[in-house]
């Protein structure tokens, strides 16, 4: 990857419709170090259909970010910019669990803007892959992790109708080695606490539980359900039993609590859906924690694939749909619900 020089970020993001948050972050990656240092492709001179071929692209999508792979007639200061998000996501490799924002790029009127996180994750393909292999991580865990690339860029295409990566800090909590994906569900290095939309007890309520292991600061694997395939419990029970023994043997460290703070966990859900549904199978499995977070977003988001909460463009034609959408329209409301369980040996 070859240097490009530093532009005025404020003029690009301007020129680029990208946003004063995108011109900080590039000011604060300025200086990390070039990303060829650690292994990253030149996109330039790369074979971008080998480099895409883990991330799982829909069609369109793949087209769409082949058709705004970096050449010779771009300009620098877009070139710039996938070299700095490669350099970010070089830089901070083995980070986790400290959360790193990433702009937000989904908005820009040109394409190669809204793929620019794409590319930058495509060319850091050789050395994550490495680095994974050097941390003891089957390839089958690795290549089966960056296959949510695709679903992420699918989510956009939806959500804001072309290609881009709105979610490029979750793709980038992946490549500090951050979330991995062992069958049906996904397994999130973390420590117990509240954070954003996560909630959990204090000292004083861990204590009274009587468990060392639940105290504010213990680690733990936060779950999370990538979208697809339903959430049936012999998967759900595979994923599980996988975890802790992965994490131990592949990885070194031992992780005997697991958490989930999702709408999934909300006990409407089934009460709207029937207790024999996945979802409701799915909640018997963790003991709640008492707070909840507002969860109207992240229903819209995840069931409706909308940015924002209005009932009335939702979609309706599944049953999970029409629950949803209706509740929030009669004036309801859904909430994040954490919970918790003991992993299987």
């Amino acid at each position: 990857m070859h240097d490009h020089p530093t532009p005025d970020t404020g003029d690009l993001c301007e020129r680029h419709g990208l946003g004063v948050d995108a011109a900080r972050w590039l000011d604060a990656a300025a200086r990390l170090p070039h990303p060829s240092d650690k292994g990253a492709a030149d996109p330039l001179a790369a074979d971008p259909g080998a480099l895409l071929e883990p991330f799982a692209l829909d069609a369109a999508d793949l087209d769409e970010v082949l058709a705004a792979w970096p050449d010779a007639s771009w300009p620098p200061g877009l070139l710039y910019l996938v070299e700095r998000m490669a350099a970010r996501a070089a830089a901070d490799a083995g980070t986790h669990p400290v959360w790193q924002d990433w702009p937000a790029l989904q908005c820009a009127g040109d394409a190669r803007a809204r793929c620019a996180p794409i590319v930058a994750f495509a060319v850091s393909l050789p050395w994550y892959v490495e680095h994974q292999r050097s941390l003891g991580a089957p390839d089958e865990v690795t290549f089966a992790t960056l296959r949510d690339v695709g679903r992420q860029v699918a989510a956009n295409r939806r959500m804001f109708g072309g290609a881009g990566l709105e979610t490029a800090g979750w793709v980038a909590l992946q490549f500090r080695s951050g979330l991995y994906e062992l069958g049906r569900l996904q397994f999130e290095p973390n420590l117990l606490g509240t954070q954003a939309s996560v909630r959990w007890f204090d000292a004083d309520r861990a204590r009274a539980l009587g468990r060392g292991d639940l105290y504010p600061g213990e680690p733990c694997l936060r779950i999370h359900i990538p979208t697809g395939a339903r959430l049936e419990a012999e998967a759900v029970r595979d994923s599980l039993k996988r975890a802790r023994p992965f994490f131990r043997d592949a990885l070194g460290a031992d992780y005997p609590v697991a958490t989930c703070s999702s709408w999934l966990l909300d006990p409407q859900v089934p009460d709207m859906l029937g207790a024999g549904s996945n979802i409701a199978g799915f909640q018997e499995l963790f003991t709640l924690v008492e707070e909840a977070a507002p969860g109207d977003a992240d229903v819209f988001r995840f069931v409706h694939n909308r940015p924002d909460t209005d009932p009335g463009g939702a979609r309706r034609a599944t049953r999970l749909e029409r629950a949803t959408a209706d509740h929030v329209a009669a004036g309801g409301h859904w909430y994040v619900r954490t919970g918790w369980l003991d992993l299987p040996g």
